[in-house]
């Protein structure tokens, strides 16, 4: 039997388009078969974590533009990306993994980010999991 496609992100940004992009194509290929990772970084960690998916917290720099788009999405979208990232995660071929380094560093309880990962791990194991993958994206 030919192996799953493996798409993997390494996620770093924590503004919500970024979370948006994230979960979204997280889903729609975990919802494809591929087997689908979320790795997570930095603000990215801390917004997963702190479960703030649906604060549409767009950088300043987008100014009254970024205003605009912040109320297009919520018009849009009406299930959370919490919900859907639920119910997919649900599926089993999408998993999500914390940076054991970037716990520390943005000073998060390891114990709450158990709770909402399926793992802490080092970037040793995470390039592991990553390798051979079809797709690897950076956001």
């Amino acid at each position: 039997m030919k192996d799953k496609k493996k798409f993997v992100i390494f996620a770093h940004g924590g503004t919500y388009d970024k979370l948006y992009q994230i979960v979204t194509l997280a889903i729609t290929a975990a919802s494809m078969g591929r087997e689908t990772y979320i790795f997570l970084f930095f603000w990215a960690l801390k917004r997963f974590v702190n479960e703030e998916f649906d604060v549409t917290k767009l950088s300043a720099e987008y100014g009254e533009e970024g205003k605009r788009l912040s109320k297009r999405m919520e018009e849009i979208n009406p299930i959370s990306l919490k919900e859907l990232l639920r119910d997919v995660r649900a599926m089993g071929n999408l998993k999500v993994y914390a940076c054991t380094g970037a716990v520390k560093l943005m000073e998060l309880e390891e114990s709450v980010v158990r709770s909402r990962v399926d793992d802490i791990l080092g970037l040793t194991t995470l390039l592991e999991i990553a390798d051979g993958a079809e797709t690897q994206l950076f956001v």
